[in-house]
């Protein structure tokens, strides 16, 4: 059992080139009116269709690059890492309120110090319990998100999934 992660991640070998993995998830998407996808060099992005998207629905990043050959006569294959993250927007705003709740703690600390160091009541220093604290609870709202996004979240992996299945050994 892992650890929970904020952005849960996980990977795949795939026996396909770079190129023939952008194609699969290409021409899968043109078959599933549910997800939408995003591509660059490198990187493919998925979310869910904007119809049914939401504030907390999660979005798909894939960075592909091609194994290494173990030996000359060994098959092609891409190393697919896959993360699930929030929209861009999302992220920044839990970003933002981790170093606004960080620099709080900070000035908190500083002026603190500096009306123990002049002999007054250090009553700044009041404030350094709550930082944990927010802390923990944006840390915490991050999975609520991924709660409710669960169901969006399984269905953009199994999409991926299934458009890099290897049919190959299905064909005599």
């Amino acid at each position: 059992m892992s650890t929970p992660r904020v952005r849960p991640e996980f990977e795949l070998v795939v026996p396909f080139s770079c190129d023939e993995v952008v194609v699969r998830v290409k021409a899968a998407l043109r078959c599933d009116a549910e997800v939408r996808g995003l591509f660059a060099r490198g990187r493919i992005e998925l979310v869910p269709d904007p119809a049914v998207q939401h504030f907390w629905s999660p979005q798909l990043e894939a960075d592909i690059e091609a194994c290494p050959a173990s030996a000359l006569d060994a098959p092609e294959s891409t190393h697919v890492r896959v993360r699930f993250a929030p929209h861009p927007h999302v992220w920044s705003f839990y970003v933002a309120v981790h170093a606004l709740g960080a620099l709080a703690t900070l000035g908190a600390g500083i002026f603190g110090f500096s009306q123990y160091l002049a002999g007054g009541s250090p009553w700044a220093l009041w404030a350094l319990p709550a930082s944990p604290v927010l802390a923990a609870l944006v840390w915490a709202l991050a999975f609520v998100g991924q709660g409710l996004s669960a169901e969006q979240m399984y269905a953009l992996r199994r999409f991926l999934e299934r458009a890099l299945e290897d049919d190959r050994a299905a064909v005599p």
